[in-house]
């Protein structure tokens, strides 16, 4: 009789942890695997290069080794001696650099915009939130700075959310940059997926959190702890720009505050706006006012980059 009730016991204990293992694994896949919007998504939105001033650009591949990333290359007629890599937000693609775009294009800025990997027509991979999608940036820039003819000092960096996370985590690998540009970043990954998971489901994120980690750690071979670009800031040597809407509901501007924190302030600027954006907005909800901070920032930080804009 006791034999039986510790098989009994050995069995419930196999299966909650089956069980366990089987919800972590379902939720390691949101966060690895999450759908992603395709090129032919993108374009059906309605926004083109031509519809914010940009020539078509060049269609390219370039090869990161274990995958390859397609992008657009702008090659600007002005030829200011610039060039501005830009990295989309999560789920995104190419597509979100048309915001941003204007802003380095009229500067006579040279621009590389390409979709992560698992996003866009890029091959498919996890998504590990920076820990390998830096090294993607970093051979982007190498090819970047090779077919424009430019070095990397003659190079900024702006990325937003995802991309803005991406664009730190590089940055201590990347020292020569003129500047590195990041909207709506998260601080570390631990943080933004709890807090992410905890608004989704308030009662089993505290249970499952741990097991989800791990498994999506498993799974894609990458570090959750590594993933952390309020660390990577500190060693930055660049200048730095920092926006974050107050009003962001996805990521809350405490996280570019963490970043800032963690950042050599002489050379950091943190603007935590007041507009009522949602995440990652700030640049459609008034341009004016964003194209104002960026061009500041410029013209104190990186004075020489690209043709003064026009007032």
């Amino acid at each position: 009789m006791r034999r039986k009730g510790l098989w009994i016991v050995l069995a419930v204990v196999v299966i909650l942890v089956a069980v366990y293992f089987g919800a972590s694994w379902y939720f390691s896949e949101i966060l690895l695997n999450m759908p992603t919007q395709t090129i032919a998504e993108a374009r059906a939105e309605g926004d083109t290069p031509a519809s914010v001033g940009l020539p078509e650009p060049e269609e390219v591949l370039i090869d990161a080794g274990a995958v390859t990333l397609a992008g657009w290359y702008f090659d600007n007629p002005a030829d200011a001696g610039c060039g501005l890599l830009f990295l989309h937000g999560f789920t995104g693609t190419r597509y979100h650099a048309l915001n941003w775009a204007p802003l380095f294009w009229e500067r006579g800025c040279d621009i590389l915009a390409y979709d992560h990997r698992g996003h866009g027509d890029s091959s498919h991979a996890f998504h590990t939130y920076g820990f390998y999608e830096k090294q993607d940036a970093l051979v982007a820039l190498d090819w970047f700075g090779r077919r424009a003819g430019l070095e990397q000092s003659q190079i900024g960096v702006f990325g937003v959310s995802y991309g803005a996370a991406t664009a730190l985590q590089m940055a201590p690998q990347a020292p020569e940059l003129a500047f590195v540009g990041a909207d709506s970043a998260y601080s570390d990954m631990e943080e933004i997926v709890g807090y992410q998971a905890r608004r989704m489901f308030p009662v089993l994120a505290p249970l499952l959190l741990p097991g989800t980690l791990a498994v999506a750690e498993w799974r894609a071979d990458f570090d959750v702890q590594a993933v952390a670009p309020e660390q990577s800031v500190a060693e930055a040597q660049m200048p730095i720009l920092l926006i974050h809407s107050l009003t962001d509901e996805y990521t809350p501007s405490t996280h570019s505050e963490d970043i800032y924190a963690h950042s050599n302030q002489s050379r950091t600027v943190l603007h935590l706006t007041d507009w009522g954006s949602p995440h990652a907005r700030d640049i459609l909800t008034d341009y004016a006012a964003y194209r104002q901070l960026v061009n500041d920032f410029l013209e104190q930080f990186a004075p020489g980059f690209g043709w003064p804009p026009a007032s």
